[in-house]
């Protein structure tokens, strides 16, 4: 790929994880990041869970359940705030949550999830600064009936080849003394990971800089100049970026750029929280999802992390207190030394999420240099290896190492657009 030059939209996890895989194969990259660092948007901050235990995808028939049960209350963990804009998308999610298609989704994202971990430890393997700790995930559940649930799933998991090991209240509370009472069961996946998502981005920035990628920060991407099916060059607030390929891995922010090229992504900005709160001893030595609140404590350098929570709120960035304190309510339920603790920071970012949970990795139709990257929901962090590493086969002429059919955008169609063909019809 010596003589091909790419352009890469896009800093978060996906973005620069694209760009090391590209410049590795001997590509010239030029990565824009509109914010004044990478990771600015949503790859800051989560959980930091690599985990292919997790594997349900957004639409699954439990989230359908609970997101129409909860849609009137701002305090729970799946809110949908009601825009004219978003039915769309619902109609989609609710034909995708269906069982047949959650489940055969599931497998498409717990396969690329397994190969994922596996990028991740090469990565860091080789020296990369990314924090992975491979130690474990800790799944607590407080209800006789989601723990029954979660051991039928970990049969499933240990057929598909993840170790599991079910644990009673008491092998729990000798495992993670620091859990409040009530907790009736857990379930530990060792081979699960975590690690900070900041500092995983940076250090693969800094491998991609140091094989060549040109990093342009605060440098937004605000069209494109097209010609006869390919696009010539991307037009910037700092001019005109002629490239060969180009690669949009931005987000909740795709469709947007995504409609100047006449393609139809049906992605919406799920909004997330995360409060850092000051590190004492007896925390948690690792992960503990806390599966009815849906809130997960992770130790982190210096910190404890509170991760959870979506809200299908479009682009809108704004913190909603509400949702940030039923946060940290929760864990302080299912964690009491937490009652009291200093926070450190409240964070928000922008998931980007498809209807149907897959995320959206190829070339759209009509558009011969194009590649989109983006899509991936609450699993951005877990999948960016395994998507860095496909877009590179794809651009790079090489058979993808998992099938892309069932990411490719081109299975959405606008709603209207399929009204108006049957009519004519």
């Amino acid at each position: 790929m010596s003589q091909v030059h790419v352009c890469v939209i896009g800093g978060g996890a996906i973005g620069a994880c694209v760009a090391l895989e590209l410049a590795r194969r001997g590509a010239r990259v030029t990565l824009l990041e509109r914010g004044a660092e990478l990771a600015w948007g949503c790859s800051a901050g989560n959980a930091g869970l690599i985990c292919p235990s997790h594997y349900t995808p957004l639409a699954n028939p439990a989230s359908l359940r609970d997101g129409l049960r909860w849609m009137g209350k701002r305090d729970s963990p799946f809110y949908l705030r009601p825009r004219l804009a978003v039915l769309p998308w619902i109609v989609r999610f609710a034909l995708a949550a269906r069982p047949a298609r959650s489940q055969a989704a599931g497998r498409v994202v717990q396969e690329l999830a397994r190969a994922s971990l596996e990028l991740h430890a090469a990565l860091a393997d080789e020296g990369l600064d990314t924090g992975l700790r491979r130690d474990g995930v800790l799944n607590v559940y407080f209800a006789r009936e989601s723990l029954e649930h979660a051991q039928r799933e970990a049969e499933h998991n240990r057929r598909a080849g993840l170790e599991s090991r079910i644990l009673a209240s008491d092998e729990m509370y000798e495992l993670e003394p620091s859990l409040g009472p009530g907790a009736v069961g857990a379930v530990l996946y060792p081979g699960d990971a975590h690690c900070d998502p900041l500092r995983f981005v940076k250090a693969v920035g800094r491998a991609a800089e140091a094989a060549g990628v040109e990093i342009r920060t605060r440098v937004e991407a605000l069209g494109f100049r097209r010609r006869a099916g390919r696009i010539e060059a991307v037009e910037t607030t700092s001019g005109e970026l002629r490239a060969d390929e180009v690669v949009l891995a931005t987000g909740a922010w795709t469709p947007g750029l995504a409609r100047e090229l006449g393609v139809f992504v049906p992605v919406e900005g799920g909004k997330g929280y995360h409060v850092d709160l000051e590190p004492a001893e007896g925390d948690p030595k690792l992960p503990v999802w806390l599966n009815e609140t849906r809130v997960i404590a992770t130790p982190l350098e210096g910190r404890l992390r509170l991760a959870g929570t979506l809200e299908l709120a479009g682009l809108d960035l704004s913190v909603d207190r509400i949702r940030v304190g039923a946060i940290v309510r929760a864990a302080e339920r299912g964690l009491p030394s937490l009652r009291g603790r200093r926070v450190l920071e409240v964070w928000r970012g922008l998931r980007p999420c498809t209807p149907d949970g897959l995320p959206i990795v190829g070339r759209p139709a009509g558009l011969a240099n194009v590649v989109l990257a983006t899509g991936h929901a609450m699993m951005g962090l877990t999948l960016a290896p395994v998507t860095g590493r496909l877009v590179a086969e794809l651009l790079s002429g090489e058979r993808p190492s998992h099938d892309l059919a069932p990411l490719s955008s081109d299975r959405f169609r606008p709603l209207l657009g399929r009204l108006r063909a049957s009519a004519k019809a």
